[in-house]
């Protein structure tokens, strides 16, 4: 993914792979310890170049299904499988996650990070990833630095590169509020947990 940003073009692989890349496995971390996952089937939507997904599948004993709707970050993903040694256990889909095209009840743990302030019908997106979620199945979806100490860090380092960052993130996620999303997995009938700290950031975990 590229974006024009005072005349330069900006590859977010390239941030990812060279500013973000600490703060995955440290998210992986709290998914297994929230979760309490740590085998089956892993997907990541929106996945970008799969380094959440791919942080999992080193950590723990999981298959992957790396999801995204760009054919780029796909192969971008597919590129990071390979150069760490993890296509036997990822398969690759381009899907659009407000309808995808996998069974019901597929995967034990469904993450997602930053994707879901871009979907453009929040509340279709999440039904369907409930409906794709196995039964004792557990949802990551959200958005987070890892901890404290990385958020300064990359928050220094991404400025330099896209001044004001990342206030246009900021603004999106304040329009999606936890009294949204509770409001709106209660009337399906979801059961859930939403964490939102300074530490962490911001998740909601589905439980099926």
């Amino acid at each position: 993914m590229t974006e024009q940003s005072s005349g330069a073009e900006i590859n977010f692989d390239h941030i990812a792979q060279n500013i973000f890349l600490p703060i995955y496995p440290v998210i992986a971390d709290d998914i297994l310890t929230v979760t309490g996952k740590v085998c089956g089937r892993m997907m990541d939507i929106g996945c970008g170049g799969g380094h959440l997904g791919m942080a999992l599948l080193e950590k723990a004993q999981y298959r992957g299904w790396f999801v995204d709707i760009s054919e780029s970050a796909l192969q971008a993903a597919e590129t990071h499988a390979q150069e760490r040694g993890l296509t036997n256990r990822a398969v690759f889909l381009k899907q659009d996650v407000h309808c995808m095209d996998i069974p019901d009840d597929f995967a034990d743990l469904i993450v997602s990070r930053s994707s879901y302030l871009f979907w453009v019908d929040l509340e279709k997106a999440l039904l369907e990833i409930y409906r794709i979620l196995a039964p004792g199945g557990r949802t990551y979806i959200g958005g987070g630095l890892g901890n404290v100490q990385l958020a300064a860090s990359i928050r220094e380092k991404m400025q330099a590169i896209i001044p004001g960052w990342p206030e246009h993130v900021l603004c999106r996620s304040a329009e999606i509020t936890n009294e949204w999303i509770g409001e709106t997995l209660d009337r399906n009938r979801i059961s859930h947990e939403i964490i939102d700290n300074e530490a962490k950031g911001r998740w909601f975990v589905m439980k099926k």
